[in-house]
């Protein structure tokens, strides 16, 4: 507990800047996560989490005395009302300390609140001189921001730092579309395609998931990807920096990293109407762990690898899009944006159906990896899901 503690502490003031100067730190509450959601009547409910610097204060002189009294430095605390600003004067009334939301690190949208729109918090964000543009945006699949943000973790001190670094970790694999509130605010406003924010749930009281994406249409939500669909649609959009691929070979299953990745989307004309999507992922990786006794050093046996790559990856995209096209009626990928760039009469006159238009064109998709470093590892250094 102490080591929790001291953390919180050391902690601290990579959250504060040179405006805290002249500020009573007994009078504040630093705001470390944001949690916003609908009730089942239609009332707006905001949960935040809070370092309180005077009980850290309080933590750390006590611990220097036995049987002095310890305040808990970090608290959540939610509070209904009309609309967001009015949930937060009424915590005000209650709790009497200033909010400082620009150390907020994650904001956890609600699934009741997505599903009848998120504009009202984007708006709100966006007119508080506090927000910081960076904040994680995820939505919460199956559980309420609430529950989210009371977990306790044992890997960070504080629950939102845990939130956000498992994120991080999370897109780096390729498993969650990371959204930072400023990309937020550019994709709401871009007419050309559709929001996606990254999903968390919850496993236990002190373990998060931050995998699959929540998807969008006119600012609502209306579904979800899974980690595989994400990744398909991560591919095709361009957005994967590494990840590591499991696929099936004779004897077992063989983990290829992937180091480099470029993935092209166009919309194919004929005689001043679309055709069909086309979407062209390059790839480079290589062999990372592999447990079957098959040799795959020769070239035949690297192409045979690649084609199996190719597969692989061809499946999840087509899943993503699958899932765009026939179940959501909603252009995530960006298709749109291409149509405007290129063919701009033409996406004056189908802007308002554009959706409708994707979701019946078929699609061609080619993905062209190359294996770089073939042979067995019998020891890799890392093992991967």
């Amino acid at each position: 507990m102490k080591i929790k503690k001291l953390a919180v502490v050391l902690l601290l003031p990579a959250l504060l800047t040179g405006c805290w100067d002249n500020v009573d730190l007994a009078d504040i509450n630093i705001v470390t996560a944001l949690g916003i959601d609908k009730t089942e009547d239609g009332k707006i409910i905001v949960t935040v989490q809070v370092v309180e610097p005077g009980a850290l204060q309080l933590t750390s002189s006590s611990q220097q005395g036995a049987g002095s009294f310890q305040s808990k430095p970090i608290s959540v605390k939610s509070y209904q009302g009309e609309t967001i600003y009015d949930a937060l004067i009424s915590m005000k009334a209650i709790v009497d300390k200033r909010l400082f939301l620009s150390t907020t690190q994650v904001l956890i949208l609600g699934e009741r609140f997505c599903k009848e729109g998120i504009n009202e918090a984007l708006d709100f964000m966006r007119r508080n001189y506090n927000t910081e543009y960076l904040t994680d945006v995820l939505v919460a699949r199956g559980v309420t921001p609430e529950e989210i943000l009371k977990i306790q973790s044992d890997m960070d001190a504080i629950p939102a730092i845990y939130i956000k670094e498992t994120a991080e970790n999370t897109a780096i694999r390729a498993k969650v579309k990371r959204t930072t509130l400023m990309e937020l605010f550019k994709e709401i406003q871009n007419v050309c395609n559709q929001v996606t924010i990254g999903q968390i749930t919850k496993v236990d009281e002190t373990t998060v998931k931050t995998e699959g994406t929540a998807v969008f249409k006119d600012g609502k939500l209306v579904g979800w990807l899974d980690q595989y669909q994400t990744r398909g649609f991560l591919f095709a959009t361009n957005r994967v920096k590494g990840t590591v691929i499991n696929i099936p070979v004779d004897d077992g299953r063989m983990s290829i990293e992937v180091m480099h990745s470029s993935g092209k989307m166009e919309v194919k004309f004929k005689d001043g109407r679309p055709s069909h999507l086309s979407i062209r992922v390059t790839l480079e990786g290589n062999i990372g762990e592999y447990a079957g006794e098959k040799m795959f050093t020769s070239p035949e046996g690297v192409y045979e690898l690649e084609k199996l790559l190719n597969r692989e990856i061809k499946k999840e995209i087509m899943m993503a899009l699958n899932k765009a096209q026939k179940d959501y009626s909603s252009d995530i990928f960006g298709f749109g944006e291409f149509v405007h760039k290129h063919h701009p009469r033409y996406w004056k006159e189908v802007v308002d159906e554009w959706d409708d238009i994707f979701s019946k064109l078929p699609a061609d998709i080619q993905v062209n990896a190359k294996i770089r470093r073939g042979g067995l590892m019998k020891s890799p250094l890392m093992k991967y899901e």
